[in-house]
């Protein structure tokens, strides 16, 4: 039989999909092996929050 050859986009997407299945897999292994052992994982990485000086950006942008 002759194997048809995927391009190259594809096979790239399948390499990137394939990694991050993988990926999800492991840390959410140790997520909740964590829970099941008591330790909160997830409460250990600080919230990501950020403020937004909406006055600089207007003057920035000259919009006022």
């Amino acid at each position: 039989m002759k194997q048809i050859d995927k391009p190259e986009w594809k096979e790239s997407l399948e390499c990137y999909l394939f990694s991050f299945i993988i990926l999800l897999l492991f840390l959410g292994t140790i997520v909740i092996s964590g829970q099941l052992t008591g330790t909160d994982w997830i409460s250990l990485f600080s919230k990501f929050t950020f403020d937004v000086n909406v006055d600089v950006l207007k003057q920035l942008f000259l919009l006022e």
